[in-house]
């Protein structure tokens, strides 16, 4: 049985702490910025806590054609981003 691996979750604390975070800004004022044009393209109203859910979606749809490392790193780290939304 293969063991519980803790880099997949040190690999997306840095991926979202790290330099994504200096180039995209905080996942609240980045999330903002794709929910507001979501909303002008979906004509509803898109929150940032409703984009990382989605983003956490596309990832979920990635893994279920074929499994990536990346998938399940992406998979925490937008679960880390929503959680830095929520805050609030």
């Amino acid at each position: 049985m293969k063991p519980i691996d803790p880099t997949l979750a040190a690999d997306a604390v840095q991926a979202v702490t790290g330099p994504r975070q200096r180039d995209y800004a905080h996942p609240k004022v980045n999330f903002q910025r794709i929910a507001d044009l979501w909303s002008v393209v979906l004509d509803t109203r898109v929150t940032p806590e409703q984009v990382a859910l989605c983003m956490i979606a596309i990832k979920v749809a990635r893994e279920m054609n074929r499994h990536t490392r990346d998938n399940l790193v992406d998979i925490i780290g937008y679960t880390l981003t929503l959680d830095a939304c929520m805050e609030d």
